[in-house]
């Protein structure tokens, strides 16, 4: 994902993209999951957690949808490159610790959240930057 140069762009736009879309598809699986068999075996508390990692990966991974496609549409940006892979890592690290948090019970997978949430974060203020720039490049 490091390189979105302009021969690479609609490439890696595209994969980019169905990343994000798998992302989705996963996380309404793991929803499903989440209301079938999860339920019945934690706390409510557990459960509320799981839902905010599956509301979370939602989130992130239509984001990912988009910076695919705006990558794709503009064959370039290595602001937009860095977003999309800070938002697969947020959804590894926040998502990803906050589930096996809640299936094992090991406490010990809550420190994924707080770097998946971190690099969200960073991801979301880069996609407003590389939009930003690329606005200010727009002749009107």
């Amino acid at each position: 994902m490091a390189e979105c140069g302009i021969q690479n762009g609609a490439r890696r736009g595209g994969q980019i993209s169905a990343l994000g879309a798998l992302l989705v598809g996963l996380a309404i699986i793991a929803g499903a999951a989440g209301d079938h068999l999860v339920a019945g075996q934690v706390s409510r508390q557990s459960l509320h957690v799981y839902d905010i990692a599956v509301r979370f990966q939602i989130y992130n991974a239509l984001g990912l949808v988009l910076l695919g496609i705006l990558i794709r549409l503009w064959g370039k940006g290595r602001l937009l490159c860095a977003s999309a892979l800070l938002m697969a890592l947020g959804v590894l690290f926040f998502s990803g610790g906050l589930y096996l948090l809640v299936i094992t019970g090991q406490s010990f997978w809550a420190i994924f959240a707080p770097l998946g949430g971190t690099a969200w974060i960073v991801a979301w203020l880069l996609l407003a930057v590389g939009l930003w720039r690329a606005s200010m490049q727009v002749k009107e």
